[in-house]
């Protein structure tokens, strides 16, 4: 049992000293001693340096619509064996950052995040399914599976119509301007393959449902990724071990690459993209998985003595890759491979304790306004533009596989409107918008403000909370 474990036990063991007097004073326990506020993105201004002119070409290329014919390319060897020691890099760092990591929550947790923990701890001990929340959007629940969710025991379903339109309207808008198709996906959740304790509702299922519906209905074209999660669950009762992480609530890498193989299989039958079969089985991936290095968003708000840690794991294909990777507000270009270009294993490196990194943004490197990723092995391939929630994190460097350049946007960083989000898409010119959200986005104004009613409604949140201040 390695030292962070024993350092685990003993403070559980403490933590069930502690119980009683704690279960005790259960009720003048303050609430907030239960939880932290994560950390939400920062609403960053687009710089002008970020806006699309009109006047420039958002590429030197020439766009195609149909990749060119590419080759079965898994074990094409040298080049890929001379990189290798870039991945070692990759790896080593890794170890480093959890050497960090660990050191800095065994000297926190009788400090910072006393409360929380103890807290937690105590809860785990009397057998609690729930924690409550001081916003009861928040409360953190155990799944049939062990995993936690987040779960409003107050929430009521709301009416998804007038967003559909609005939304139906926009993709009518960049077709009618551009002719390019919006294809909209739905992510899955943990709800897809668990369930939630009896007696508690989560209504974000049926209103995706609505909003699916009437999209279909009016001719947009859509994705739902959540029958296959639903289906492997049924198969297999560790699935959704296996596809999301069970202390936050984003997918694992091999849960975002099972969408990865819907989406390649949608991308090849409605729109032509030529898939090679090696992108899409697993063994043509290495995977380096580090233990106990994740506390995500529900764990945070109890405690890693209710939670748990994740472990996270590093997916990087065994084939030949090249990519060019910016971000232009933050001053970020990268190239290289796959595991040197895609992936930001620094991002856990010097950041504190558990509570203070965010592993899940190894991909990627975080929610941007703007970040590009340029496939150097594909020139004549397709361009895509996806404006997504977090899930699109560890899901897009997988798409990036297939595509000349796969371009994403993160609402929550957008300070525009509608016609300003058209001009980065006549800027960018991709072949292909993709729009891929968590059912729970939907109830994310910030992450739509390309819709007039979700764009006043950010707005208005946006003067309140200055008001406040």
């Amino acid at each position: 049992m390695s030292d962070r474990r024993h350092s685990y036990t003993g403070a559980l063991f403490l933590a069930a000293l502690a119980a009683g007097t704690v279960y005790l004073n259960l009720g003048n326990l303050p609430k907030d001693l239960a939880v932290t506020e994560p950390q939400r993105p920062v609403l960053r201004q687009a710089q002008d340096s970020a806006r699309p002119d009109g006047t420039e070409s958002a590429h030197a290329h020439t766009v195609t619509r149909l990749p060119r014919q590419t080759q079965p390319i898994l074990g094409r060897g040298s080049s890929w064996t001379d990189r290798l020691p870039s991945l070692k890099q990759v790896s080593d760092s890794l170890q480093t950052a959890i050497d960090g990591v660990e050191t800095a929550v065994n000297k926190n947790l009788d400090r910072d995040h006393f409360f929380i923990q103890l807290y937690g701890g105590a809860q785990r001990v009397i057998g609690r399914k729930s924690v409550e929340d001081l916003d009861p959007k928040y409360t953190v629940m155990r799944l049939s599976d062990g995993q936690l969710t987040f779960a409003d025991p107050e929430g009521v379903q709301a009416d998804r119509s007038v967003m559909a339109r609005e939304f139906i309207s926009f993709a009518r808008r960049v077709e009618f301007r551009y002719g390019v198709p919006t294809l909209y996906v739905q992510a899955p959740s943990k709800l897809d393959t668990a369930q939630l304790p009896q007696g508690v509702n989560n209504y974000a299922d049926a209103e995706a449902d609505q909003f699916l519906s009437l999209l279909e209905e009016s001719g947009v074209d859509t994705l739902d990724l959540r029958p296959a999660f639903r289906q492997a669950a049924k198969e297999d009762k560790m699935a959704g071990e296996r596809y999301f992480f069970a202390t936050d609530h984003h997918w694992t890498p091999a849960g975002a690459f099972r969408g990865f193989q819907e989406l390649c299989g949608k991308l090849e039958e409605d729109y032509g993209f030529q898939v090679d079969p090696a992108f899409t089985l697993e063994r043509s991936y290495e995977k380096y998985t580090f233990e106990d290095l994740f506390l995500g968003s529900q764990g945070k708000r109890v405690g890693s003595l209710y939670a748990g840690l994740d472990d996270i794991e590093i997916w990087s294909p065994k084939f030949e890759t090249d990519f060019t990777y910016s971000v232009p507000m933050n001053s970020i270009t990268r190239t290289g491979p796959f595991a040197v270009s895609l992936l930001f294993p620094e991002m856990v490196a010097d950041k504190g304790s558990l509570y203070d990194t965010n592993p899940y943004v190894i991909y990627s490197g975080g929610d941007f306004l703007l970040a590009r990723a340029k496939n150097e092995e594909n020139p004549d391939g397709p361009r895509v533009l996806v404006l997504r929630d977090s899930f699109g994190c560890t899901l897009t460097p997988f798409l990036s596989l297939l595509t000349s350049e796969t371009i994403t946007m993160d609402g929550r960083m957008f300070s525009g409107d509608q016609d300003e989000m058209l001009d980065y898409i006549h800027w960018l010119e991709p072949d292909l918008v993709i729009v891929l959200n968590a059912a729970s986005s939907l109830e994310v104004d910030g992450l739509f403000p390309y819709l007039p009613t979700n764009r006043e409604a950010n707005l208005a949140a946006k003067r309140a909370q200055t008001t406040e201040n």
